[in-house]
């Protein structure tokens, strides 16, 4: 048996920022500084003659004045002054990203405390999303929550329905109904082998790699080349492998078989030698029912804070994760009414200006947009920007563009670069929405 786990050192201290501290409160920052596991990230405020700010200074942490900072880094907790006057827009962002919070009071005085995941002012989940809508375009709160709640009512909900799930559950292989989750490394050597030794196969494998970079496989048996070669090939193109060699002592025959799936947030590969035929396809349909059952979990998990995923990778993505993030955004929307838009961007025909237009093209964007290369000038941006404030990003696109053209050697002036949008702001978008992102990442 063999069993490695490769992870990138990580600050186990919870992450906290302040917001909004008046002088009551920011007699409580140096308690704050010396509590032992907690490390305070950013001090926001609304000036910078704030109290919160002003001490923030002082101590050497960093400090803001802009809200859409907080959509910057991935905060365990937020401890937001109760007398705060921005505190239900300040709440309602917080619920959009995902990120608890507490009363700097309340904390004092249990530190063990998680925060809440229901903001102290209650308010529809609506609102909250036109929060985070106000705070990431800069465009008027008030008005952000008049076009999206016309009949704000008292029934209205503040925090997401439970979900049932319907149905039975797709597992009939015997001991496998309650398979392990990714994180648990031992269950997984477990369950590889309940599933070896109903299949007969002598040697099994399950490699898996996360957002986080962390990579963790299981192996159990002898080593085995033509698995191994199997096992590369299915990285390489994306799909299953399947090999039946009817040489040896069984009259059947023998299989060996790697085949690859892909979670929200995870990729990963199963894979067994010497399997007997008639078993192989067992293999096949557990990785399917695996694959469905750990993306149900991780959707549940990461989907009401999308586009703030802990551990996700910004900057450029493929185009299979680009198309899963425009499934985040669909459940999203219909969640809370959080407005998305994919921007498809054709840009001429170059040489080595698009390279260079491409290693720098991500520090235009927030952690929160996502960018493909849909095809070798055709560049896909999803993104939570009202449409109303993307012609200010279009600009300085444009403007990078011409200094990639410029500094490749092309004669000026450069080319302008074309866009098509595809709005996500109401229930009924959702179909034509995910059918243009579709026709763009394929059309190119």
């Amino acid at each position: 048996m063999e069993l490695s786990t490769t992870n990138t050192e990580t600050d186990n201290r919870r992450r906290i920022v302040l917001v909004d501290f008046d002088w009551e409160d920011a007699d409580l920052i140096p308690q704050l500084l010396q509590r032992p596991g907690i490390s305070v990230r950013l001090v926001a405020g609304s000036g910078a003659e704030d109290a919160g700010v002003r001490l923030a200074e002082l101590c050497g942490l960093p400090r803001t004045i802009d809200l859409a900072d907080l959509t910057r880094e991935i905060f365990d907790l937020a401890l937001v002054s109760e007398r705060s006057p921005r505190r239900t827009q300040i709440e309602g962002l917080l619920l959009a990203l995902g990120t608890p919070s507490l009363t700097p009071q309340r904390f004092v005085t249990n530190g063990q405390h998680h925060g809440d995941t229901v903001p102290g002012v209650e308010a529809p989940l609506e609102l909250h999303a036109a929060a985070m809508e106000s705070t990431l375009g800069g465009e008027d709160f008030d008005k952000v929550v008049e076009q999206a709640l016309p009949d704000i009512s008292d029934q209205a909900p503040t925090a997401p329905p439970e979900v049932t799930v319907h149905g039975e559950p797709r597992f009939t292989i015997p001991d496998l109904t309650m398979f392990p989750s990714i994180e648990d490394r031992h269950g997984l050597e477990t369950a590889l082998r309940s599933l070896m030794d109903d299949t007969g196969a002598l040697r099994g494998e399950l490699l898996l790699s996360g957002p986080d970079t962390s990579e963790i496989r299981v192996a159990l048996g002898p080593e085995d080349s033509l698995l191994r070669g199997l096992i590369d090939l299915a990285q390489a193109q994306g799909t299953a492998q399947v090999v039946l060699s009817l040489a040896g002592s069984s009259p059947e025959g023998t299989a060996w078989g790697a085949w690859p799936f892909r979670t929200i947030q995870h990729r990963g590969i199963f894979a067994a030698g010497h399997i007997r035929p008639e078993r192989w396809n067992l293999w096949e349909k557990t990785v399917d029912d695996l694959r469905s059952e750990w993306d149900q979990r991780e959707r549940a998990k990461v989907g009401p804070a999308f586009p703030m995923v802990p551990a996700a990778r910004s900057g450029w993505v493929d185009r299979e994760e680009f198309a899963l993030r425009i499934e985040l955004a669909l459940d999203r929307h219909l969640r809370d009414g959080l407005r998305f838009a994919v921007h498809c961007l054709d840009l001429p025909a170059s040489g080595d200006a698009m390279t260079r237009f491409a290693e720098r093209m991500p520090k235009l964007l927030r952690d929160t947009d996502t960018l493909c290369a849909a095809g070798p000038q055709r560049v896909l941006l999803l993104t939570v920007t009202p449409t109303d404030r993307f012609p200010l990003l279009h600009g300085r696109i444009n403007a990078l563009w011409s200094e990639a053209w410029s500094a490749a050697g092309n004669p000026s002036p450069a080319g302008s670069v074309s866009e098509q949008r595809s709005e996500l702001s109401r229930a009924e978008d959702a179909t034509g929405f995910q059918a243009r992102a579709k026709e763009w990442l394929k059309s190119s």
